[in-house]
């Protein structure tokens, strides 16, 4: 009976596609029948994503997007091949409605409009934190999405440096931690995501790990931001841990020198990386970067 009321309502936003009160009940009703059908409901999935997907404004798409994460918290890898199909789709929808200005100014973010595209913004976030741990991020490398691979990573990059809500850049943060273990080998091989690696590096290592956290608006005496300093200090030992001294070296070659550490702060760091305890390089790392920002004392400016 369950499933041909799910028939009928698929039908329903084939013939009214538009008529939002309509797509709210049909998206709740699938809410139900996730637990209610469990995997017999897979038959379904393909029609009703793509139908609910077809016309979605922006706060239409956040509720879409909670349902796609109630369905991969569910049936997790067996989500795959569904996943393969929608996301291209799903990438495709969001980075045409988030403008590339993704953090308007205040008076544009007092707008109906720009608190849907932060919620918007915020959903997708949860959405791909939510894809990459719970192992599903070869979605991301499937033909048809590695389109969106370098605006995604960019759009990840620019958020876990400089998102106001820090919970969003902690999630950010992690996402990079879990495709840094699920796509670099070590030993090092072929690479499996050619310019990854380099970008990982040059990229994420310098301007998250280090100069965001420089900026004196990293509020070491928020609790919030703690936690997210401990996945940024996380990041840096899985970089080590998989990359090596290829990370290593360029790290501090390259990002203390420009920060000017003194080289007994280095050393110690290369230490305390290399070392198994996690808390002493946390509390090392925090000292050197409070020890950093004295000695600039705001005559370096990184962003």
């Amino acid at each position: 009976m369950f499933k041909q009321t799910l028939d009928v309502l698929l039908q329903i936003l084939v013939v009214y596609p538009k008529v939002e009160p309509l797509r709210i009940k049909v998206t709740s009703f699938i809410h139900r029948m996730v637990d209610t059908l469990g995997a017999s409901i897979f038959p379904y999935l393909p029609k009703a994503l793509e139908q609910l997907l077809a016309e979605s404004e922006p706060k239409e798409m956040v509720g879409f997007l909670v349902l796609l994460n109630q369905l991969i918290c569910k049936f997790k890898t067996s989500l795959h091949d569904i996943l393969v199909e929608v996301f291209p789709a799903i990438a495709s929808r969001i980075f045409n409605i988030i403008p590339q200005d993704a953090f308007p100014s205040e008076a544009r973010s007092r707008t109906e409009e720009a608190r849907e595209l932060q919620e918007l913004q915020k959903t997708m976030y949860t959405f791909l934190h939510v894809i990459a741990t719970h192992d599903l991020s070869s979605v991301f490398l499937s033909p048809k999405s590695r389109v969106y691979l370098d605006l995604m990573m960019q759009l990840l990059l620019h958020t876990a440096c400089n998102h106001k809500d820090i919970l969003v850049r902690k999630a950010c943060v992690q996402i990079f931690i879990k495709l840094i273990k699920d796509w670099c080998a070590r030993p090092l091989g072929e690479e499996h995501v050619p310019g990854f690696q380099n970008f990982i590096i040059e990229v994420f290592a310098m301007n998250c790990c280090l100069y965001s956290v420089l900026d004196k608006s990293f509020e070491f005496h928020d609790a919030n931001t703690l936690v997210l300093f401990g996945e940024i200090v996380q990041a840096q030992k899985v970089m080590y841990e998989k990359f090596g001294d290829d990370f290593l070296i360029h790290f501090v070659s390259k990002g203390f020198s420009s920060a000017q550490s003194p080289q007994d702060m280095a050393e110690q760091y290369c230490q305390k990386l290399q070392g198994s305890d996690v808390k002493a390089l946390r509390s090392f790392y925090q000292s050197f970067i409070e020890n950093l920002r004295q000695q600039q004392n705001g005559s370096l400016v990184f962003r």
